[in-house]
């Protein structure tokens, strides 16, 4: 019961239980995170796993290097197990790093001693660059690039006269860490002589898809994750009620093409009025929508914090 290894594979093992996180298909490791992750390593790594195994059929064990079959089989053996799990991330996979490395890492980059031709070594070691560059890019600044910056300038309300939106509502985008925000919120709360306490009824809001747990502080941060707009409007009904004299009001950040798929909705009670963005932002889960139009698209990679209040004819 506490041995942390066997829970782990019990509470992977289960549909069920993943489907909160995601699921995706058993090849998704080998398919498309290897790739992802290790660019031409794991290509190389693939076709010479391959060749290895043709090669130990033909020739006697005593002809293979122990070292580099116990690294491919540590390759093998670990993407078969972690892909068993139906939810899969790519960074589940990271500690495969090494054994690749280990092994193909002078043959990527063009340094083997086989390889004798100086074209090919530096197309190789160009091809390297190249692609660690662009992830670079992408994961190290483009991809969920505004989260951070989101809490860190969280506006002030819209009207100078009302107090500041006390609930910030985060959709659609990976978790917020809220620790940025508390050496600013103890020092307010410190002035106004308040506190959060742990177990404030303010902490849970319930939805029809569960309870949503949140961050208590100076100002409440609720993350719905990558939850539907039926989870959002839950929320919203709940913090936010119009069916009765409500002058208050809340926050809400999320990306350009979460907010578009919201104006679908058409939720004629709310009005929701953008105050401040963050460039450089792209979900893979939302990416921005072509319109036939590129710079359309790169003004969706954004994320932006919407001031949401009751509509007047409420």
């Amino acid at each position: 019961e506490y041995v942390v290894p066997w829970n782990a594979f019990r509470y992977n093992s289960k549909a069920a239980n993943l489907a909160e996180h995601g699921l995706h298909p058993r090849i998704t490791h080998m398919l498309v995170n290897m790739p992802m992750m290790f660019g031409p390593l794991s290509l190389v790594g693939y076709f010479s796993c391959i060749k290895t195994r043709r090669k130990k059929y033909a020739s006697s064990f005593a002809e293979t290097c122990f070292g580099r079959v116990l690294c491919q089989s540590t390759i093998i053996s670990g993407l078969l197990v972690l892909s068993c799990a139906p939810h899969q991330e790519p960074r589940f996979i990271l500690p495969c790093i090494v054994p690749l490395v280990v092994l193909y890492g002078r043959n990527v980059v063009g340094m083997d001693n086989l390889q004798t031709n100086p074209k090919k070594r530096v197309i190789l070691t160009t091809t390297w660059v190249l692609f660690n560059s662009i992830l670079y890019i992408f994961f190290g600044w483009l991809h969920q690039g505004g989260l951070v910056q989101s809490l860190l300038h969280l506006p002030p309300p819209v009207n100078p006269n009302e107090r500041s939106p006390e609930t910030v509502i985060y959709c659609k985008t990976y978790m917020p860490p809220t620790f940025l925000t508390r050496g600013r919120s103890q020092e307010e709360n410190m002035e106004k002589g308040s506190t959060c306490i742990a177990n404030d009824e303010r902490r849970r809001v319930v939805s029809g898809e569960g309870d949503i747990l949140l961050a208590c502080d100076n100002q409440i941060i609720i993350d719905l994750q990558g939850r539907e707009a039926e989870a959002l409007l839950d929320v919203l009904h709940e913090r936010l009620p119009c069916d009765q004299r409500n002058e208050e009001s809340l926050l809400l950040v999320t990306s350009v093409p979460v907010m578009i798929s919201l104006a679908e909705k058409k939720w004629t009670e709310y009005k929701f009025l953008s105050v401040h963005g963050h460039r450089t932002h792209v979900s893979t889960e939302d990416w921005p929508f072509f319109n036939d139009s590129f710079k359309s698209f790169f003004d969706q990679m954004e994320l932006v914090t919407y001031h949401i209040s009751c509509t007047a004819e409420v």
